[in-house]
C-alpha cells in the first residue's frame, strides 16, 4: 500500500464500498420490480440466466481468444483502453468494425436458428430497450454508464500486472453477471455498443417491430463509451499502473505452456 497515497486509498475505498452497495443492494430493488408486475419481458429467474449465460460465454472467450486479440469484444473497451494509450488508436477502427461485424453475424444466427420463433417473442433476436414510460433518458443513460464502467474498471484491475494472474476471464465474466442483474431490469443491460447493434440491425432487417435506433445512439451507446472513457482514467487516477503502455492482450492470457513444454523437450518435435 505504501506506493499508494491516502488519498488514492481514500477514494479506492469510497468506490469499492459505492460499488458494493450499488451492485448488491441495488439487486434488491431490481428483482422486485421484475416481480412485481411490471411489464418487464423477463421474470428475476429468467434473468439470472441470461446473466450467466452472458458471463459464461465472456469467460469462455477470454481464455479462447484472448491471446489473439485481447477479447475486447466491446468497443466501448477498446475506446477506453485507446483513449489510456494501452491500445493503439490506428487499430481501433478495426476493432470496431469486426465487433459489429461479428454482433449482426451473431443476432442472423439467432435468427437462422430460431426462425419466426425470434420474431414472435418479440425480444427474441435480444434486441435492448427501455420503457420511457417508467425509465427517463437521463435514468437510462445513468445506469448504462454506471454498468459499463464497473466492468471496464474491472477488466483494468484484472488485468494490472500487480493483480493475480490467470483469472482474468473468471473475475470478467462474473462482473458480468452481477451487473445484467442490477442493470437489466432498467435497460435490459447493453453496456456493450456491439452487443446493441447487431441484434437492432437483423431485427430491423426482418422488419418485425424494430426498436427506436435513436435510443441506441442517443442514449445507449454515448453512455457506454463515457461510461468506460471515465472509469479507465479514474482507475488511472486511483491505482497509478505501471503498464499503460503494456498490450491489453498481453494481460489477458498466460505464457503458451506447450510452446514452453516443446522448447524443453526437443524430441517433441
Amino acid at each position: 500500500m505504501d506506493e499508494h497515497s491516502i488519498g488514492q486509498r481514500a477514494i479506492a475505498e469510497a468506490i469499492g464500498t459505492g460499488l458494493l452497495v450499488f451492485i448488491g443492494a441495488g439487486s434488491v430493488p431490481a428483482i422486485i420490480l421484475l416481480e412485481s408486475g411490471s411489464k418487464a419481458p423477463f421474470s428475476g429467474a429468467d434473468l439470472g440466466f441470461i446473466a450467466v449465460a452472458f458471463g459464461l460465454i465472456v469467460t469462455a472467450m477470454i481464455y479462447t481468444i484472448g491471446k489473439v486479440s485481447g477479447c475486447h469484444i466491446n468497443p466501448a473497451v477498446t475506446f477506453a483502453l485507446a483513449l489510456t494509450k494501452r491500445f493503439p488508436w490506428r487499430e481501433l477502427p478495426t476493432y470496431w468494425a469486426a465487433q459489429v461485424a461479428g454482433a449482426i453475424a451473431g443476432a442472423f444466427a439467432i435468427w437462422a436458428s430460431f426462425g419466426s420463433r425470434a420474431t414472435d417473442l418479440g425480444y427474441g433476436f435480444g434486441v435492448v430497450n427501455f420503457d420511457r414510460s417508467v425509465t427517463s433518458w437521463g435514468s437510462a443513460m445513468f445506469i448504462e454508464a454506471l454498468g459499463t464502467a464497473i466492468l471496464m474498471f474491472t477488466v483494468l484491475g484484472i488485468v494490472d500486472t500487480r493483480s493475480p494472474e490467470g483469472w482474468a476471464g473468471l473475475i470478467i465474466g462474473l462482473v458480468v453477471i452481477a451487473i445484467i442483474i442490477t442493470v437489466g431490469p432498467v435497460t435490459n443491460a447493453s453496456i456493450n455498443p456491439a452487443r446493441q447493434l447487431g441484434p437492432l440491425f437483423v431485427q430491423t432487417i426482418n422488419g418485425s417491430d424494430a426498436h427506436n435506433w435513436i435510443k441506441a445512439f442517443g442514449a445507449y451507446i454515448p453512455a457506454n463509451l463515457i461510461g468506460a472513457g471515465l472509469a479507465a482514467f479514474v482507475y488511472d487516477l486511483v491505482a497509478t499502473p505501471r503498464i499503460v503502455k503494456r498490450p491489453i492482450q498481453q494481460s489477458v492470457t498466460e505464457p503458451d505452456r506447450a510452446l514452453a513444454g516443446d522448447d524443453l523437450n526437443p524430441s517433441a518435435y
